[in-house]
């Protein structure tokens, strides 16, 4: 009877995902212009904003908290050891528990412990939880439908069915993720070590009573807007925050376009045969980032439609001449959203951002990236952490093992720009026994 219950559930996802594949293509020639009109529109804003959130890291730096709707503020000191992570994408159990099929689920609980240990704060900067996803499962098709239900209803009841259907979905993710948010819950959080922004996949939190729920779950700690490290001066150190809010499809308040962006996606990966174009980093990229092949520069988009080919849509030349270029000598953004891992990255000119570090993601085949904060030293870090036992990056990993989980060793790598500052690769010198607060930091 169990089995024949799932073959039914496994067919109802399947023949869903059909429809809203079947759907999705008869209705694109009638969207398309919409989606090119709305592009254009949220992009025309995109630039307007890049004032603002350059206007509000200037507050930041002077002690000052910004103005609603981005008001929301952890205040740090710069002295202390910290790990930035971001983009992890937890979700439910199936095909869109990408943690789980990249195999850093258990690889990120060790990482928590070996931070929590050393004492180094842990910051996970947006897109944590995942609440744009759907399908993969049965569960994920009936959540889909759920969303697409009670997306368009009005008033207080679209707002509590809505409220519930998050608080459900939270508890699948958490469930699914335990052993994460055991150790932030009961080890970080506890010892005031944990810290955590909103993104664009995890927006649900910008209402207060789902933060709260978020912080039910996390050891109290309701996400934030922006964690700011702070000199003993006030002036700000660093500025930490997702980075979202200048990108025309997944601004805050303007993120329909990525919102049917991911779930276009998903449809087609869940139809028969077929797979979307965005799905989770291959083999190849892992080993391709740690050899240096992946580029360290800045993100152009279209200046019409804000996306490019590789499905971009932060424009972070446009940030780079936001802030004065080459000229900069603000506050370290650090800065998640893209996925890609950069350090100073070269603009267009060449000319490297000499104050910005992006994390990546959790996502990585094997791997994380993120970046570490040396309250000694004042700067970033980008690191890496894999699997030590796997053959193809045992170039990388060895004599860097630092941890172990149910006896596989877990190296933790730094990742630095090339001479010429094209790349950033795994570096061949770092001893093992170094750590967030041991590291020197990347100038």
């Amino acid at each position: 009877m169990t089995v024949r219950k799932t073959q039914l559930s496994g067919a109802l996802a399947t023949a869903w995902a059909i429809v809203k594949f079947t759907l999705g293509w008869m209705l694109i020639p009638f969207v398309t212009p919409l989606i090119a009109w709305r592009a254009a529109v949220n992009n025309a804003l995109a630039k307007a904003r890049v004032g603002s959130f350059r206007a509000a890291v200037a507050a930041l730096d002077a002690g000052v908290t910004p103005p609603a709707p981005t008001d929301r503020v952890t205040w740090l000191p710069a002295d202390i050891d910290v790990f930035i992570s971001s983009d992890l994408h937890r979700c439910f159990p199936g095909a869109r528990d990408w943690l789980e099929v990249q195999g850093t689920k258990d690889l990120y609980a060790a990482m928590l412990d070996h931070y929590a240990e050393s004492g180094a704060h842990v910051i996970e900067n947006g897109d944590i939880e995942d609440f744009w996803m759907v399908g993969g499962s049965p569960y994920g098709q009936a959540y889909d439908a759920a969303r697409l239900a009670t997306k368009p209803l009005p008033g207080r009841l679209g707002l509590e069915l809505r409220r519930s259907l998050y608080r459900q979905h939270l508890q699948r993710i958490v469930a699914a993720n335990r052993l994460s948010y055991e150790r932030i819950a009961q080890r970080l959080a506890p010892a005031g070590q944990y810290h955590r922004t909103v993104g664009n996949h995890d927006d649900v939190f910008l209402d207060p009573a789902l933060a709260e729920d978020l912080a039910a779950v996390s050891g109290g700690v309701e996400p934030v807007d922006w964690v700011v490290l702070t000199d003993p001066d006030g002036s700000a150190a660093a500025v930490i925050t997702h980075g979202h809010q200048t990108d025309g499809w997944n601004s805050p308040g303007r993120s329909n376009l990525g919102q049917a962006a991911t779930w276009l996606a998903n449809s087609i990966s869940d139809a028969p045969g077929l797979e979307a174009p965005d799905s989770i980093p291959p083999r190849a990229l892992t080993l391709a980032l740690l050899s240096g092949h992946l580029p360290n520069r800045l993100i152009t988009v279209d200046q019409r439609f804000g996306t490019n080919m590789r499905y971009d849509s932060l424009d972070e030349e446009r940030l780079f001449d936001a802030f004065g270029g080459a000229t900069n000598l603000g506050p370290w953004i650090l800065l998640g959203h893209t996925h890609l891992p950069v350090f100073q990255p070269l603009s267009k000119s060449a000319v490297p951002w000499a104050r910005y570090v992006n994390s990546g993601n959790g996502l990585w085949d094997g791997m994380v990236t993120g970046i570490e904060w040396s309250g000694a030293q004042q700067r970033p870090l980008l690191v890496a952490w894999l699997w030590a036992d796997d053959e193809d990056t045992a170039e990388f990993t060895e004599g860097r093992v630092v941890t172990a989980w149910k006896g596989r060793p877990i190296a933790r790598i730094e990742l630095r720009r090339d001479t010429d500052g094209r790349h950033v690769r795994a570096i061949a010198d770092q001893p093992a026994e170094r750590s967030a607060s041991a590291s020197p930091a990347q100038s």
